[in-house]
């Protein structure tokens, strides 16, 4: 396998595990929000095939480093790969405990919901969605957008709040569910920044700004906004 079949091998693998994390994810949050535990089920599907996605993509992320390539945009790849990887696999076990955590949340919450729970899980599956559009069509704007988002963080600091303010003890099953919920949900919240930046850090590299949108803005580092504190098995290369 030459080094151009390694790159698009390794293109096909990590866009196949971040559909398998977008699912995951996609998968924990109806089951909270929808109230349906077969939906977290799903979620909690996943470990066999994220466990070959990252032996698969770590061996082709270094062939390409070792086969130092020519084409700088080749290597910037395989190190955003990387990233990337690590941020997905996150993700994934992220929502793994999200649907673990649900059984309990539903079981104390019954059908009620809290708001600002719900809707911080569906801004989270948001950012995750662009995140992956992004990848998928080498367009920085989306990537942008999530960087400069600070809607999850304040989603985030709304159900702490409304956690603290019940005294209530005959709820604190209920609000230790919630709180592992939320807790999860904040680590995706900072995965989808990670991926963000990891993917501007891949497109800065293409002559004249972003081959999408066009906004030469985002290509300065210093603008980014920091972040705040079923598929098949992988063709994987043979040894």
């Amino acid at each position: 396998m030459n080094h151009k079949q390694t790159t698009d091998v390794l293109r096909v693998q990590l866009h196949r595990l971040s559909r398998l994390s977008q699912r995951a994810l996609d998968c924990s949050i109806k089951g909270f929000t929808h109230g349906n535990s077969d939906f977290s089920c799903r979620a909690c599907s996943s470990e066999h095939e994220l466990q070959q996605y990252h032996q698969c993509i770590e061996r082709l992320c270094q062939r390409v480093i070792a086969e130092k390539p020519h084409v700088p945009s080749d290597l910037r790849f395989a190190l955003v790969a990387m990233r990337l990887r690590c941020a997905l696999e996150t993700t994934c076990r992220a929502a793994a405990q999200i649907g673990h955590d649900t059984t309990p949340y539903l079981e104390n919450n019954g059908i009620a919901q809290r708001a600002a729970l719900v809707e911080f899980g569906d801004l989270v599956n948001c950012l995750m969605r662009l995140c992956i559009v992004a990848l998928f069509t080498k367009n920085g704007t989306h990537a942008m957008t999530v960087l400069q988002s600070r809607e999850a963080w304040r989603h985030c600091e709304r159900v702490f709040d409304d956690l603290r303010e019940e005294i209530d003890e005959r709820a604190e099953a209920q609000k230790i569910s919630e709180l592992a919920i939320a807790r999860s949900l904040g680590v995706v919240a900072r995965q989808t920044h990670e991926m963000a930046d990891a993917i501007l850090f891949w497109l800065e590299e293409r002559a004249g700004g972003f081959e999408a949108g066009g906004h030469d803005a985002v290509a300065e580092p210093a603008r980014r906004s920091p972040a705040p504190a079923a598929e098949s098995t992988p063709d994987c290369l043979s040894a």
